[in-house]
């Protein structure tokens, strides 16, 4: 083989190496990154519990007065409301996970191409810069943008549902960098030679990388705050069951079970919190990696956790205070359950690991 070649035949394959950075495997993995971002999905009905509880506390408050019967009316309006919202998002994101899916099998199409030109320029059957080689390469390429561009989309959906603070800004951002990601599908359709490849690539990969940390940060702040407002408006009503049972207390009910489920209620709340601070720490870092962002997708993980958890002992106390017929506690969890179903809203989508 002549030097010249085996020169072309280096570079090429320091090419291919880089290539394979871009996409990791994990965002074509067999569940496809709209249904389960890249690592963490924060599910659309992830917080629960308390909408159980809304429901008891509703039975066991009819007939109270009509006031609060209006205030249940506005608040299943509400729901209603969000459930539509909810609705209307599956369907776009069910949408983009078929497009996903058929983009997926699209670049897996590529690939193999692309690794059978390999092996044919690895034992010198194929010259690096042949038309084959060339054309193996630009499918491949062009492929993979295609994706990382859908993935962007599914992304951009989740943001638009999400009512998080700063929506338009983060819009904004991922247009741009779809904008840049097509510009840069021009410079595959006519790049002549491996060397033009490997620059494309470099741009690429330079866009998806700040695509991928910008989404990771946007959505897990969004999913911050929501669990934040979430924890806050169970603070205070960890503090009413805690006076309400008190209360009980005084006119001789054995409240002992109350007291330790109550205990453990707000032990997941705290814990809660401490998970999702610890998050926030990192989403407020410009500076830190993909690694990182992953470790406070995590975070952000258990802090739902916790939350869930919370929510099922909060039901079995509604469910023990049922009997006693107190409005306060009643009119509260109503409450509760509202702001979970705001909850319910949150969908994130590249909160990645890749």
């Amino acid at each position: 083989m002549k030097k010249s070649r085996i020169v072309r035949y280096l570079a090429y394959v320091t090419f291919i190496l880089i290539l394979f950075c871009i996409l990791p495997g994990g965002s074509l993995a067999a569940k496809n990154s709209s249904e389960h971002g890249n690592g963490v999905q924060y599910d659309s009905e992830s917080i629960t519990g308390s909408e159980n509880s809304e429901k008891d506390s509703i039975e066991a408050a009819n007939g109270t007065d009509s006031s609060y019967s209006e205030k249940v009316q506005d608040k299943d309006k509400v729901k209603t409301e969000t459930q539509d919202t909810i609705s209307a998002y599956k369907l776009e994101r069910d949408r983009i996970q078929e497009e996903l899916q058929l983009q997926k099998e699209e670049y897996r199409g590529a690939k193999e191409d692309f690794l059978e030109v390999r092996n044919q320029i690895q034992k010198g059957k194929l010259d690096s810069d042949s038309e084959e080689a060339l054309n193996a390469t630009r499918l491949y390429l062009h492929a993979s943008i295609n994706y990382m561009i859908l993935y962007l989309e599914n992304v951009k959906t989740n943001i638009q549902y999400s009512n998080g603070n700063g929506t338009e800004e983060r819009i904004v951002a991922i247009d741009e960098n779809i904008r840049l990601l097509k510009a840069e599908q021009a410079g595959v359709a006519n790049a002549s030679n491996q060397q033009e490849f490997v620059v494309t690539v470099q741009s690429v990969r330079g866009v998806w990388n700040n695509s991928r940390k910008a989404s990771l940060t946007g959505a897990g702040q969004t999913v911050s705050e929501r669990i934040g407002g979430f924890l806050d408006k169970s603070d205070d009503l960890s503090r009413k069951l805690e006076t309400t049972i008190e209360s009980l207390n005084t006119t001789e009910v054995n409240t002992g079970e109350l007291e330790t489920r109550l205990t453990s209620y707000k032990l997941y709340l705290k814990a809660a919190r401490e998970k999702k601070e610890a998050a926030d720490v990192i989403y407020e870092d410009e500076n830190a990696t993909l690694e990182k962002l992953g470790v406070a997708n995590n975070y952000m993980r258990e802090s739902l956790n916790n939350v869930n958890k919370a929510n099922q002992i909060l039901r079995v106390i509604f469910d023990d205070l049922k009997g006693y017929n107190l409005e306060e506690v009643n009119g509260t969890g109503v409450e509760n359950s509202n702001e979970t179903e705001l909850n319910n809203t949150i969908s994130i989508n590249n909160t990645d690991n890749n």
